[in-house]
């Protein structure tokens, strides 16, 4: 089955008489045709080819895109990418951030990222964690603050949302080992793609936390389980009504600047000062519940409009 990613935007496109053509229906590589009335447009989710292969490598190295936001005096955290050659230079990044993410450089959805990193036995860990999806790895300071993501078509932003943390709620009775697996199975029948991870990272994030994954919390006590906002990490997402306006500003210049005509910027706010940092540009950002709708209506719309013109 294709997954939500893909059928909110083709379901938005035959609603409209679009046709559409799958020419690969694997649900981990969809790859369709939209046939507008200028003609077809390749989409591989909201994906397209109007985005060029070199922009596109650009946004989606993490380490590329990072240089390119610094060198634009945009707000960005401090990032140096692993070298085997020089792993003291890595342990002096550690000593002064600490704790620090470490994440693969081209990877999504919160893959192979380990958060809380403090110690030079951990970081090493953490770098063979992230080269189980690929071999460029990355260490970044930790920013903390609201997940805000700010999602825009065209140049203007059409909707934002909130990414929050995974979380269970207690029973008295269940450990948070037990809880995450009973909430594993709900969702599973659910969306798969929501799912805590069972593994290594999130008892590391629990100590981080303060917890034990043999903790039992009190009936009705909502606790925090990952380090991490992704929704492919267990996490939810709330719509945001009334984004920050300096970090709509920032999204708006980075989308003209790179000439992306649909794309997610991905900011971290500060709770006191407000202050917007962008983590990530997202060229391939998935369309889904709950902003789904609202952003493949604005995107069809769109890619309507420009055949028009």
């Amino acid at each position: 089955m294709l997954t939500p990613y893909t059928t909110t935007l083709t379901d938005e496109a035959a609603n409209r008489g679009i046709p559409v053509t799958m020419i690969n229906g694997d649900p981990d590589w969809p790859i369709f045709d939209l046939h507008l009335p200028g003609g077809p447009l390749r989409c591989f989710n909201a994906l397209t080819d109007l985005v060029g292969a070199a922009t596109y490598h650009l946004v989606n190295n993490k380490r590329s895109c990072h240089v390119w936001l610094a060198d634009r005096g945009i707000p960005v955290p401090a990032q140096i990418a692993w070298s085997d050659r020089s792993p003291a230079e890595a342990e002096a990044f550690l000593s002064r951030y600490a704790p620090i993410v470490v994440k693969p450089c081209m990877q999504w959805g919160g893959r192979g990222v380990s958060m809380g990193i403090r110690t030079v036995e951990q970081l090493r860990r953490a770098v063979r964690f992230a080269r189980r999806y690929e071999s460029d790895v990355i260490l970044e300071e930790t920013v903390a603050g609201e997940d805000l993501r700010v999602i825009l078509v065209g140049g203007r932003c059409v909707a934002a949302i909130r990414r929050n943390p995974a979380h269970v709620t207690g029973d008295g009775l269940h450990t948070l080992r037990q809880l995450i697996r009973s909430r594993n199975r709900k969702r599973r029948r659910e969306d798969p793609s929501n799912l805590i991870p069972e593994n290594a990272e999130t008892w590391h994030n629990l100590a981080e936390l303060g917890r034990s994954p043999y903790d039992i919390p009190a009936a009705g006590e909502k606790v925090r389980v990952r380090l991490t906002n992704n929704y492919h990490t267990g996490g939810d997402v709330d719509i945001v009504t009334d984004p920050l306006p300096a970090a709509v500003t920032i999204a708006e210049r980075i989308v003209k600047e790179l000439a992306l005509p649909l794309a997610g910027v991905d900011f971290l706010i500060d709770p006191e000062s407000r202050h917007p940092v962008v983590i990530e540009v997202s060229p391939d950002m998935a369309i889904s519940p709950p902003e789904g709708e609202t952003v493949a209506h604005a995107w069809i719309d769109y890619l309507t409009k420009r055949v028009e013109r």
